[in-house]
């Protein structure tokens, strides 16, 4: 009985291997590939349509020098 115990955990740890080895997560599919991260560019007009600048404060400047 012990045996046949053993002989089934260890065809269940050999098929849950199996079965592990064969999912590839998308987190981990490019480590070794060497993708460059995303890169996100915004513009300067495209900000300023996205933030209300009159609610800003304004900062006057008598004399810069």
């Amino acid at each position: 009985m012990i045996k046949l115990l053993t002989a089934l955990t260890v065809v269940t740890l050999l098929a849950a291997m199996a079965a592990a080895s064969t999912v590839k997560p998308k987190l981990f599919s490019t480590v070794g590939v060497g993708a460059a991260p995303l890169t996100i560019t915004i513009s300067v007009e495209e900000l300023q349509r996205q933030v209300d600048v009159r609610t800003l404060p304004v900062t006057e400047v008598e004399n810069l020098y």
